[in-house]
């Protein structure tokens, strides 16, 4: 990188907050609700109020030099900022006593991404990393009285190109259709920050995280991990605490302690004197073990399986000589988690299935069947990404449709401390992804003494957090190495060397040393064990016998269960929709944009070939006609018709096939957009639940009757059970309908019995056999005392294709729940209908949420709650209120 000549910075006027640790400890809390800042671009032609944290372009959106980033073209039309050179600064004071101090750190919590960094007017360090806490001494640069610290970044996209240049790794650029920027693998930096086939690219820059500087003698507790182990009477909890003295080879001395908080409001403490010497980088490790009887915690478990008891822990240091204590409190939860890769045969016999290696998670004990989605950083700009509102709202959209898992996914961000707490309190384990993706990644020494950094201090940060699972060390790139995506085949040995070099020499070693409880695996999809046992490269990543495994197909008719490959665990699978007409309109209000030709349309869809593949699946099963006036809006709906069908069906065959494959994991992609575009969300930008995630609910239901239409034109009937206790003595209810009936032509039963936390295979039927196929559909449900299963369906025929499905009436009539005055907001609403409807689906135009949508109707009346985000009257509900389904 090129070191460029620092701009000259205005005179500002601030008031600074001064935070009083303790007696003898002090902090000065940079952020701009305590001070002013500022930021310029390189000519100085812009020069407007900043925020910090925050990142450049919500900062000129707030100045009004841009308009809002998502709407219409303006991830292109705004492209020119990332183009451009940015300097933050600010003054702050700084009173005599506190530079008595033996340490005097500035810590930047998050900085994105190259910066140089200068206090009054003297250069003092750079950064490199937006993933990295950066701590500087800065003592010999502050002064009494008034001090200015800034911070100029390189434009993200020079500095990649720069990078580029010396240290080339492929790919060369995104696809077109991204209308992205090159070279994000050679910045650590939110890789889909230059876009992806989902998002915009917005390559941004700026203070994302806060900024402080702290003023202490002796050392501080920067960090506790916490490792836990059991055996059947006895937790062990090894605590460690992670201290900076903020000085050179320092002899820490001082009493350590840590009080835990345990059931029946008791509390547990320990503590010991330590004199200790830092490594050269100010930094060193104390351990305290504390052994805690059984009796007195509870166990963790996560969601679906049991509840999510979390305990405080305190820990102090009190420095030898000093007043004042250094504090850390973290919440810890008490669970056993294993990633199990052993003989499949043991699971399965000698079957063809019980070839290869298992791959499961066994939690307390018990092996549990990960249900859950892919997440993607809640904005696309990083520093809104930690908004706690929009945090809750996904993570809970997750938890109430009975995920247990969620993969942070490798292009993101490692996400907010407060993310992992919630997940903690939901208990939603966490698959987490290092932040390497779709892309061979440079080994330069810069490059790597960077990473070793980053994973250090992230395992070290996230480690406590009982939801974390596993770590994996990349998404894709043993798969795009293998399958030559990057045209990488002629020097397939240079990029395995550097492959391999990176994630098992350098991240490996570091993950194993700190977070030795957890399984680290290289890659997803990978064959995990086998993987490493192969060199790191399989020559067949995908294998079934193996590891996890990412599957797409829009080539097959993804309705049918038999298209999808057998797998141990498929932690990515999915498929696009379009988001609703009402999200859509908050980026666009212009109607030529709402049509698959306009040039808004093509731009938003950034997948290869994207919108043909999604009326490809559409026209498979229903009917829709170019030529038809309404033809966008239909096309919309049915979109995620089809994507709720099409991942409903291939995350029953996971779940189905826990039987014969033991398949232990669904994950589908993707939870959640970044904008108002084609993807394969199930919530959409703003937080609208697709189709797709109210058929979550059910496809993921703890207890599901799962019918599988076969080849030979059987339909074979699963029954899943998720919980700890078999079902035994139930009835699975087989009701045969005519599509011109809301009664059953013929009801049949069948005794169902399953082993808890298991799928068994119930019947395979034939009572539909007959003529006329195309004129009925078959309801599955389950009689069982204290059990529910969601109704579920076959259709025999494409939908397109079916007879008597006649034009129904339907009402739809809503009152105010008649409890306390705290359910004051949520509503019952009746539909009655004289027909069956396929894919009734409710709109609102009061902000607000269904309990149900994307019904099938096959009964003359059905109820569901909608609860408002505001108090608001009935009438106007009423007025707002929408539905559509199919028809043909």
């Amino acid at each position: 990188m090129t070191r460029v000549t620092y701009l000259v910075w205005s005179v500002l006027v601030l008031t600074v907050i001064i935070n009083g640790i303790s007696g003898q400890e002090y902090k000065i809390e940079l952020s701009s609700s305590h001070v002013t800042w500022r930021v310029e671009n390189k000519n100085k032609s812009i020069s407007v109020a900043a925020t910090v944290p925050g990142g450049i372009y919500t900062d000129l959106q707030n100045a009004g030099i841009i308009g809002n980033v998502l709407d219409g073209f303006n991830d292109v039309l705004a492209r020119w900022v990332a183009y451009d050179s940015w300097t933050y600064e600010t003054k702050f004071q700084v009173r005599p006593e506190y530079l008595e101090h033996a340490a005097s750190i500035l810590v930047l919590e998050g900085v994105d991404t190259v910066a140089f960094l200068e206090m009054n007017g003297r250069p003092f360090g750079l950064t490199n990393n937006m993933f990295v806490r950066y701590v500087f001494d800065i003592k010999q640069y502050l002064k009494a009285g008034e001090n200015e610290l800034g911070v100029r970044f390189m434009s993200p996209l020079e500095a990649a190109n720069a990078r580029s240049e010396k240290h080339f790794t492929a790919p060369q650029c995104v696809p077109q259709e991204y209308h992205g920027e090159c070279h994000a693998n050679q910045l650590r930096k939110m890789q889909a920050s230059f876009s992806w086939d989902w998002g915009p690219a917005f390559p941004s820059v700026g203070l994302w995280k806060n900024v402080s500087i702290e003023f202490y003698n002796g050392a501080i507790i920067r960090t506790v991990t916490t490792h836990i182990n059991r055996d059947k009477f006895h937790w062990y909890l090894k605590i460690v605490a992670h201290l900076e003295s903020g000085v050179k080879k320092q002899k820490v001395k001082g009493y350590l302690s840590a009080k835990l908080s345990v059931n029946a409001h008791q509390s547990l403490t320990i503590g010991k004197h330590i004199e200790l010497w830092t490594r050269d980088d100010g930094k060193i490790e104390a351990e305290l073990n504390m052994t805690i009887h059984a009796n007195v915690i509870s166990l963790w478990w996560p969601n679906g399986y049991g509840e999510q008891p979390l305990y405080d822990l305190e820990v102090g240091l009190m420095n030898e000589g000093e007043s004042h204590v250094s504090r850390k409190q973290v919440r810890i939860g008490f669970r056993t988690i294993e990633l199990v890769e052993d003989d499949a045969s043991t699971a399965l016999g000698n079957t063809t299935g019980g070839q290869g290696l298992t791959f499961y998670f066994k939690v307390n004990g018990y092996p549990l069947f990960m249900k859950g989605s892919n997440w993607i950083p809640s904005n696309i700009l990083p520093e809104l990404g930690a908004d706690k509102e929009i945090v809750d709202h996904l993570l809970m959209s997750a938890r109430d449709t009975h995920m247990a898992m969620l993969r942070v996914w490798g292009g993101g961000v490692y996400e907010s401390d407060y993310f992992y707490q919630k997940c903690d309190e939901l208990g939603i384990l966490i698959w987490q992804d290092f932040l390497f993706a779709c892309a061979m990644y440079p080994t330069d020494a810069e490059f790597l003494e960077t990473v070793q950094v980053e994973i250090e201090q992230n395992v070290n940060r996230l480690q406590h957090h009982a939801s974390i699972a596993v770590w994996a060390g990349n998404n894709e790139n043993e798969v795009a190495i293998r399958g030559n995506w990057y045209n990488t085949q002629p020097e397939f040995d240079r990029y395995k060397s550097e492959y391999i070099k990176l994630y098992v020499d350098v991240i490996k070693p570091i993950v194993e040393r700190l977070d030795p409880g957890r399984r680290y695996l290289v890659s997803s999809p990978s064959n995990g064990r086998k993987s490493e046992e192969d060199g790191y490269i399989a020559l067949n990543p995908y294998d079934a016998h193996y590891g996890d495994t990412h599957y797409y197909n829009y080539i097959a008719d993804n309705w049918d269960f038999n298209i999808y490959p057998q797998t141990r665990f498929a932690s990515e699978y999915g498929f696009q929709s379009f988001p609703s007409l009402k999200t859509m309109r908050s980026a666009t209000n212009k109607s030529a944009d709402f049509s698959l030709d306009s040039d808004y349309s093509k731009h938003r869809q950034h997948s290869p070939n994207g919108n043909n593949n999604i009326e490809v699946q559409i026209t498979r099963h229903l009917r829709l006609d170019k030529n038809d006036t309404d033809y966008f809006r239909k096309f919309v709906f049915f979109s995620q018709i089809s994507q709720a069908m099409s991942i409903k069906a291939e995350t029953e065959f996971y779940r189905q096939s826990q039987a014969d494959w033991f398949t232990m994991g669904a994950l589908y992609w993707q939870l959640n957009d970044v904008w108002q575009a084609p993807s394969w969300a199930g919530i959409e930008y703003g937080g609208k639940w697709k189709m797709l995630h109210y058929f979550a609910r059910r496809f993921f239901a703890p207890v599901l009757v799962s019918p599988r239409l076969t080849l030979t034109g059987d339909v074979d009937v699963y029954l899943i059970n998720d919980r700890f206790v078999p079902i035994i003595d139930a009835e699975i209810i087989v009701d045969v309908f005519n599509w011109s009936s809301l009664t059953p032509i013929l009801t049949q039963s069948y005794p169902a019995n399953t082993e808890a936390l298991s799928s068994t295979k119930q019947a395979s039927l034939d009572i539909w056999k007959k003529e006329n196929k195309e004129e009925i559909l078959l309801k599955f449900s389950l009689k069982c005392m204290g059990v529910e299963s969601p109704p579920n369906y076959i259709f025999p025929v494409p939908l397109k294709t079916v007879k008597g499905l006649s034009t129904p009436n339907i009402r739809v009539k809503l009152r105010r729940l008649d409890v306390s005055s705290e359910d004051e907001n949520r509503f019952v609403v009746t539909i009655k209908t004289d027909a069956i409807v396929l894919f009734f689906w409710l709109e609102s135009e009061v902000d607000g949420h269904f309990s149900d949508n994307g019904l099938i109707l096959t009964e003359g009346e059905t109820q569901l709650y909608f609860t408002t985000k505001v108090s608001t009257n009935k009438k106007t509900i009423q007025r707002g209120i929408s539905y559509s389904y199919y028809m043909h």
